[in-house]
């Protein structure tokens, strides 16, 4: 089966990492060709050194001039480890978290999904991170198993593990028992751990 999500975790340079979601709206084919070129659009964009507002407005340009509909919920975390800042883009895409040591925050931005209109603006939020703190990003077939943002939020904060494999399976585990082991949508989860050099 043909996911309509997409993800992207890159060295952008030294000392900079991109950690992308993309969810193309609906599923099959067609949400999988959006998601996947508006990633490849954003790779490529901060490869080459452009800044963030151009990066969106043009990857959200591009997108909303296809002679098709397509829209796609766009969750990216720019991690600068030297700044030991997290930069958040959000458009149309569900909470991030931040499971630190004993608290888990929540990153929350509403902004309209990518190439709805041409010249939406993309809302960030930069946060700080610690040496162990886990960015906990996913698409909304993960956040939409859950009663809201708070109940994820708990669950996440009492995930007894450190390892952001583990933490991102034992979310989908209980994403899929909450739906008795059936995937109502395309579900996808990145867990990055910020470490001290």
């Amino acid at each position: 089966v043909m996911s309509g999500d997409a993800y992207s975790i890159i060295k952008i340079n030294e000392g900079k990492y991109l950690f992308a979601l993309c969810d193309g709206m609906g599923s099959g084919t067609k949400a999988e060709e959006t998601s996947s070129t508006a990633i490849g659009l954003l790779e490529n964009f901060y490869k080459a050194g452009f800044d963030k507002e151009i990066i969106i407005s043009s990857v959200n340009k591009l997108l909303s001039l296809g002679k098709d509909e397509v829209f796609s919920a766009l969750d990216l975390c720019v991690l600068d480890v030297r700044e030991g800042v997290g930069d958040f883009i959000k458009m149309g895409a569900p909470e991030s978290y931040i499971k630190h040591k004993d608290t888990t925050q929540i990153v929350q931005i509403g902004a309209l999904p990518l190439g709805i209109i041409q010249n939406a603006d993309a809302k960030d939020e930069e946060v700080y991170l610690s040496s162990g703190d886990k960015v906990v990003m996913l698409t909304d077939g993960i956040s939409d198993g859950f009663k809201n943002a708070q109940e994820l939020q708990d669950f996440i904060n009492n995930i007894p593990t450190n390892n952001p494999q583990e933490i991102a399976e034992t979310i989908l585990n209980k994403v899929l028992s909450l739906n008795k082991n059936v995937a109502k949508d395309d579900m996808s989860v990145i867990v990055a751990k910020i470490f001290e050099r």
